[in-house]
């Protein structure tokens, strides 16, 4: 790390998916904001545009008739994107946490993050925009049948309610 900045991730990150913009480029009438959300949680998308950019313009030699030259669009609509939706530094920051879980009356355990990273999910996807549609995902999610790795509902305290 440089001063509390996690180089190598970003690093590793960077080299993985700097192709993702042009990818996202060539899909753009059916790529979703999930998608700009979702690849800002790997890596800082401003320095990814900025890899993409040079990685596409360094490719342009002189010998190579001009018409024939990469050029940034991909780059510039990539950034303009992830900008519009406020993903150009980082993800965006959970709306439901779990101490709001616990304020609605649920008991820590495994199950609050099981929930928050599911309503996450949502909110990744545009589905849960406040912290009152986080909470109805949540008992949503709450109310739904849920089967442990025994193949058995699980049931609250033995009372017979699904958890």
């Amino acid at each position: 790390t440089l001063e509390g900045y996690d180089v190598r991730s970003q690093t590793v990150a960077l080299v993985r998916d700097h192709l993702k913009p042009g990818e996202f480029y060539r899909q753009r009438e059916e790529i979703s904001d999930g998608a700009f959300r979702r690849l800002a949680r790997r890596c800082e998308l401003e320095l990814l545009y900025r890899v993409a950019k040079a990685d596409s313009l360094g490719r342009n030699a002189p010998w190579v008739p001009r018409e024939r030259w990469y050029t940034a669009e991909a780059q510039e609509w990539f950034i303009e994107r992830a900008r519009k939706l406020s993903v150009e530094r980082r993800p965006p920051a959970p709306i439901l946490m779990g101490r709001h879980l616990l304020e609605m009356g649920l008991k820590p355990s495994p199950l609050v993050g099981e929930i928050t990273r599911a309503v996450y999910e949502m909110q990744l996807d545009g589905r849960v925009r406040t912290l009152e549609e986080a909470k109805q995902a949540a008992h949503a999610l709450l109310d739904e049948p849920r089967v442990d790795s025994t193949n058995e509902e699980n049931t609250d305290a033995g009372n017979g309610d699904s958890v």
